[in-house]
């Protein structure tokens, strides 16, 4: 089914048992979203588990840090239904096929141009700067058919967060007027903007740096247009950085004078390699990562390539240089 909150709002009225989830790797906008509702629901008086097979980023675990994230394994309902926030795709949500495949009904709720609508019931906006501004629409929507206002402190900071992050603070080009009014409120609301500030952009470990200085020995630039980063495993084992936690590195090849395209490939493990990639002004990075099975936004998008480092970095260049 496409579009429709207030089919949304009542079936999540008429319901009372939830899983909350998102995409593999988490970001400020998975996480801020998922907890957004995760909240919401609880503050509605549903059961809401929140079930998620990954790691928080480390500059992100202020967010969950009083809240019980379980793994598939620990999770054992049988009665329920899925919200799924920020996953663009239904095989990248990150929980347990069984669990996926079980549930009642699925609720999408998303910004990512790849959608297919796989949800039985689905809001997908992708000229949203966030999933976070989704779920706040939704909030509001609510607010103003039943009367009740759900935005506390808690919701406003988890939804603050991931504004910032999908907005790069609101320096992309996804910010739109709708995004600073949805900020204003959620400052009114008390979201903690001076702890998510510094949470979130200014407290990358000593190590970091250390693996951040390597990474960029690695950089290479293509036709001036086209730059790409690589982090290989050892790079990670060698400065004891967490696989999540240098997404934040992709910046460094996008924001070079001239350059349209940035690369990150992030190895994994041996022939698996996460690719981010990035866009200035006219590249659709989302068509590029759909051709590896990934998706995306049209400026920030990703894939993983089954091959080695340097013939993932090969085939990506092929790629992104017949959009140049």
């Amino acid at each position: 089914m496409k579009n429709n909150l207030d089919n949304i709002i009542e079936f999540l009225k008429g319901s009372n048992d939830f899983v909350v989830t998102s995409h593999i790797s988490p970001d400020g906008d998975n996480l801020g979203s998922t907890l957004g509702m995760y909240y919401s629901l609880k503050n509605l008086g549903k059961n809401v588990y929140y079930v998620l097979d990954d790691n928080s980023p480390q500059n992100l675990t202020f967010l969950v840090e009083n809240v019980e994230i379980l793994k598939s394994s620990e999770f054992n309902m049988k009665d329920y239904n899925i919200v799924a926030l920020d996953c663009g795709d239904k095989n990248r949500i990150c929980l347990s096929d069984e669990i996926r495949d079980n549930a009642k009904k699925i609720i999408c709720i998303d910004h990512h141009a790849s959608n297919d609508y796989y949800g039985d019931l689905n809001y997908i906006d992708i000229d949203a700067s966030s999933t976070c501004e989704l779920v706040y629409n939704l909030l509001v929507r609510y607010r103003e058919t039943e009367g009740i206002d759900l935005i506390n402190e808690t919701i406003a900071t988890a939804l603050y967060t991931g504004l910032a992050t999908d907005t790069g603070n609101f320096a992309y080009s996804s910010t739109h007027p709708s995004s600073f009014e949805m900020a204003k409120e959620l400052l009114l609301k008390g979201a903690k903007r001076d702890m998510i500030i510094q949470k979130v952009f200014q407290s990358n470990p000593y190590s970091y740096y250390k693996l951040l200085g390597e990474a960029l020995n690695t950089l290479d630039i293509v036709d001036g247009k086209v730059a790409s980063i690589c982090v290989t495993k050892e790079m990670l084992k060698r400065y004891t950085i967490s696989f999540n936690d240098v997404d934040g590195v992709t910046s460094y090849t996008r924001d070079i004078e001239g350059v349209e395209v940035g690369i990150l490939l992030k190895e994994k493990k041996e022939n698996e390699v996460k690719v981010s990639l990035r866009s200035k002004n006219y590249v659709d990075v989302s068509q590029i990562a759909q051709q590896f099975n990934g998706g995306g936004h049209v400026r920030a998008a990703g894939c993983t390539i089954y091959d080695s480092v340097e013939n993932a970095k090969q085939k990506v260049l092929e790629a992104v240089l017949k959009t140049i």
